[in-house]
């Protein structure tokens, strides 16, 4: 259950805090913003079918958020795992769907994930993010495989307006430091942003030896470098040519607490990953009506693991991890008439693992995918319509170390039907029918050729609201999966297993008396149906809420989040304990160009897991000085 006395404390500071102030007009919250998420279209907000929310640069500054999976903590419809504190193994569940069913785009390329399908990329720096678009539920017939539970569009910052320095400075609990700066601007015909940072943590334990008793008990440090370019140029009327360039660096020590004929209690482990992206863009109209746009990129991603300061090859024989993904994406939206968008494309990739041992020994993983999508967006009076299909083909192949190749070739089609009505300028129902697929990743490959796609099918209906400053939305899904792939005891793989999820997720934005509102519940019954047990670490009602007031240069604000209880594991009888946790915050306006932000996240120290035997946050202070010309 919630914690009621939480929420009453919560009430109280924040009261307590607001009090203070002389009663202001609280600014406008971007409530209708322009996406591009649901369909490739740029149209506002209000204007699409499927449940999105925005995160702007001036939230992300707001929330004084170390991590991505902390920024997102209570947006409506996400859950998430992770094992330690800043930089740990994160998992991210959007509709109660497995972490590999999350699709993460930066800047329209595709983060790639490693050979049992995780995310790789969950530590992307938040300094060098403009906005996060999110999308919530099946959205494979417009991004293809394993969209299953949504997709979280990442897009970094580039420059606007007259050329200027910014940056941030940063200090907090745990040892934490964050700076960055950066300097963007337009001159003539060329946009251009270059940004560096850093950001390190002393930690703390990120397993808890009550728990865990083999594991080492010391700190877990953190620290990542980071450095960012984008260049555009404008070459022709209506046509630009771009680059974009990510480098990053980070070195994240863990526990372990499975015994290799190693005193773990002493042992010390730490993994460096190093990241590089190359984007090369061409945008243009074609002719009025047409728009298209050209996107090629280029990844690397290393992992290295090491064992008391020693390349770590004790659990698998293979402690470096050097991966490379290459892209090519073309699409286009076209304007058949003022109440008809036609959207097409293809999208190819090609990507590959190879894992080294300290012998020089390796295998390696391929993935080639082929996509072509098309989709309609129409307004006929008070109805609109989407519709998308998309199909897929692939070829997933391992080779182990003895050279010995296992491949299959699945080709999926994916559609999406949605329907929206307008009751009236500020009401709007919509309803949509969707499904879409997994493909099995390399490891499953290499342990069953005969395998075939997980199958997923989407349903919802949703009521939505906007008015000025009031924004309210109510969705009923429900998400099933067929097909899926679930290994026995003895670790053979088939398409054996089922889930369901069925819930209400609901949020709402609102100013209310100078005060400003954001608020979130979700109600759901994630469960495997082939065990007929809870899926792991995703709650059956969890939520948030946010109170905020600005008076002048000051602005103060609460935020609570809570989750219920968890199962942790199918392999297991352990359970993850319901929690509530109280955020405190303040800034202050120093100049039009200077902010001083305040936060005290676990004010109460509450002790709660997100996975078990990891250790999670206790109370933390935080102080950000944040320059930022207007």
């Amino acid at each position: 259950m919630f914690s009621l006395k939480l929420y009453s404390k919560a009430f109280i500071y924040f009261f307590a805090f607001v009090s203070l102030c002389t009663p202001v007009c609280a600014q406008e919250q971007e409530l209708n913003p322009v996406v591009v998420t649901d369909s490739f279209n740029e149209l506002h907000l209000s204007d699409f079918l499927s449940s999105i929310s925005v995160i702007n640069r001036q939230q992300i500054e707001k929330s004084q958020s170390a991590t991505l999976a902390d920024l997102l903590l209570g947006e409506a419809g996400i859950e998430f795992g992770r094992n330690g504190g800043i930089g740990a193994t994160s998992s991210f569940f959007l509709r109660g769907q497995d972490s590999k069913n999350v699709a993460v785009y930066i800047d329209g390329v595709r983060t790639p994930v490693d050979q049992i399908g995780s995310l790789q990329i969950t530590d992307f720096p938040l300094a060098q993010i403009e906005k996060i678009e999110i999308l919530r539920g099946n959205a494979s017939a417009l991004y293809g495989d394993s969209a299953i539970g949504g997709v979280i569009n990442i897009f970094t910052r580039q420059g606007i307006g007259k050329p200027a320095p910014y940056g941030s400075v940063t200090s907090g609990g745990y040892g934490l430091i964050d700076v960055n700066t950066g300097y963007g601007g337009v001159v003539d015909d060329i946009k251009f942003n270059f940004q560096a940072g850093n950001l390190s943590s002393t930690g703390f334990s990120a397993m808890n030896t009550t728990q865990k008793k083999l594991a080492n008990s010391d700190n877990d440090r953190y620290v990542s470098n980071y450095f960012s370019m984008h260049l555009e140029k404008t070459i022709a009327t209506d046509t630009a040519l771009g680059i974009r360039e990510n480098h990053s660096y980070s070195d994240n020590s863990y526990d372990y607490a499975t015994s290799f004929n190693h005193p773990l209690t002493t042992d010390t482990h730490n993994q460096t990953k190093t990241s590089k992206l190359f984007v090369l863009y061409l945008q243009t109209m074609v002719n009025p009506d047409w728009k298209s746009r050209v996107d090629v990129s280029s990844s690397k991603i290393e992992y290295e693991d090491f064992l008391n300061g020693s390349r770590n090859i004790s659990y698998n024989g293979f402690g470096l991890n050097e991966g490379q993904q290459k892209s090519l994406r073309w699409f286009n939206t076209y304007a058949v008439n003022d109440k008809t968008v036609l959207n097409f494309g293809v999208y190819y990739s090609e990507d590959e693992q190879v894992f080294t041992g300290t012998n020089g020994d390796s295998y390696s993983t391929k993935r080639f995918s082929r996509g072509y999508f098309t989709g309609i967006n129409r307004s006929m009076g008070n109805w609109s319509l989407q519709t998308n299909l998309r199909q897929d083909v692939m070829d997933i192949a391992n080779t182990d170390a003895s050279s010995v190749l296992t491949s299959i070739a699945p080709t999926s089609t994916s559609g999406l039907l949605g329907v929206g009505y307008a009751i009236n300028p500020q009401w709007k129902l919509t309803t949509s029918i969707s499904n879409g697929f997994s493909a099995p990743s390399a490891y499953d490959v290499s342990q069953n050729t005969k395998l075939s796609s997980e199958k997923f099918l989407s349903k919802e209906v949703s009521l939505n609201y906007l008015n000025g400053t009031q924004l309210f939305r109510t969705v009923v899904f429900e998400m099933t999966t067929q097909n899926s792939i679930l290994y026995d005891d003895n670790g053979v793989a088939s398409n054996t297993y089922s889930t369901e999820n069925k819930g209400i997720e609901t949020s709402a934005q609102t100013e209310w008396a100078s005060y400003r509102v954001k608020a979130s519940l979700v109600f759901q019954n994630p469960r495997s149906v082939t065990y007929d047990e809870a899926l792991a670490r995703r709650a059956k009602r969890y939520g948030s809420l946010d109170l905020s007031r600005a008076a002048g240069e000051y602005e103060f604000g609460t935020r609570v989040s809570a989750a219920g209880e968890r199962k942790d594991s199918h392999f297991s009888d352990d359970m993850l304990s319901a929690y509530a946790l109280l955020s405190l915050y303040a800034s202050k306006k120093i100049d039009k160009d200077w902010t001083a932000r305040l936060k005290i996240d676990n004010v109460f120290d509450k002790d709660y897991q997100l996975a078990y035997g990891y250790n999670t946050p206790g109370r933390t202070a935080s102080a950000a000085l944040v320059y930022q010309p207007k």
